[in-house]
């Protein structure tokens, strides 16, 4: 009887862990969709099924011994479950405070962040980075496949300056691998929420960026948060980050949408209400407009532009009732508004608002 080599074992348990390890990131994205402190002991219940299914499978993946040729690959699959656990952890223990469950979504990201390398060998993985209308595309995923393999490095992918989560005042980029160098694309520039880091709401955004085709920029403040009272410390180096990339790679300087999640998204308005500002498109996620843009009339610089406002009917930190009074301001000073009220939504980002609003920036970006 035939015994399986080593290099057969491997395959075997790569080819048993990989749907559960992703569906386990798939579990968290609704956990992160429906974050209210009063469902934490919910979500958490939602993803212990899905964690129980990788832990069954991970104390044997651990064991094998990966060839010197695929140690790389061993250890960002094993850093990808990790995290993965971890993020289970910090969720189960949000009895012990918020900030619990925030390091369990900062482990998400973290376990994608590994994970996403192994795109370019594995088709799973390839399609998890794929909007879900696009994973059974051939096409599409013969795209990014395909352009993972062929990237010169430090020209394409994800990117980094300066950006260590250790550190404040960076960006993380993500430039799409298959993309033409020479063919001007839209960006978009989102910004982390209070005490957030660029390096970790990156991913909020890159599916859509890598199946769309445009460029991501995710800046991090240069302080805990955005410079929303007293001294501004973020518009100048903000500016000189946007310059950046519009000196190395190619940008549709018409579509440059600047968006961001509750501080991020009061900052973006505050950001593009400045004379000649280079931000032609402004979409907060579940934030407010500041008074002081109100008060010193600023808010006139917003005439014309386009502004998309998303948020949700459960936000316990800004009541919806902030971004109704919002959009009439807003209107009243000639900003061409759009608000999209979410039945149900906390103060949470609303991923799945992205393609609607993608649709109204561009509709280049549609699919």
């Amino acid at each position: 009887m035939t015994t399986p080599t080593d290099l057969d074992k491997l395959q075997i348990a790569i080819t048993e862990i990989v749907p559960k390890l992703l569906m386990l990131l798939e579990a968290f994205e609704q956990v992160q969709r429906n974050l209210h402190p009063n469902s934490f002991g919910q979500l958490a219940d939602l993803v212990a099924p899905f964690e129980a299914e990788l832990i069954a499978d991970y104390e044997e993946f651990k064991a094998l011994s990966f060839p010197d040729d695929l140690a790389h690959f061993g250890e960002m699959m094993q850093q990808g479950c990790d995290y993965a656990l971890r993020a289970c952890h910090g969720l189960r223990q949000h009895e012990e405070g918020f900030g619990r469950v925030m390091q369990g979504m900062r482990a998400h990201v973290r376990a994608q962040e590994h994970l996403y390398p192994l795109a370019e060998f594995l088709s799973p993985v390839n399609k998890y980075f794929v909007e879900l209308d696009k994973r059974q595309d051939p096409e599409m995923l013969r795209r990014t496949s395909e352009g993972m393999q062929n990237a010169e490095p430090g020209t394409s992918g994800i990117l980094s300056a300066d950006n260590e989560r250790d550190k404040r005042g960076g960006f993380s980029l993500y430039i799409p691998e298959y993309l033409d160098p020479k063919t001007p694309v839209p960006l978009v520039i989102a910004m982390h929420g209070g005490t957030g880091h660029g390096a970790d709401f990156l991913w909020s955004w890159l599916r859509e960026a890598r199946t769309r085709g445009f460029i991501l920029m995710s800046p991090t403040s240069q302080q805990d948060t955005w410079s929303l009272m007293g001294e501004e410390h973020d518009l100048a180096p903000l500016h000189g980050m946007l310059n950046f990339i519009r000196g190395r790679w190619a940008i549709d300087d018409e579509k440059i949408l600047l968006t961001g999640m509750s501080d991020g998204g009061t900052y973006s308005l505050m950001a593009g209400c400045h004379e000649n500002s280079p931000f032609t498109h402004l979409a907060p996620f579940s934030g407010v407009l500041h008074p002081d843009l109100v008060m010193t009339g600023d808010v006139r610089h917003i005439v014309n532009r386009p502004v998309y406002i998303t948020h949700g009917t459960e936000d316990w930190m800004f009541p919806v009732e902030m971004a109704h009074m919002a959009e009439q301001q807003l209107t009243a000073s000639g900003a061409d508004v759009t608000l999209r009220v979410i039945d149900g939504l906390p103060h949470s980002f609303a991923r799945a608002e992205i393609p609607a609003l993608l649709d109204w920036f561009d509709p280049r970006l549609s699919l």
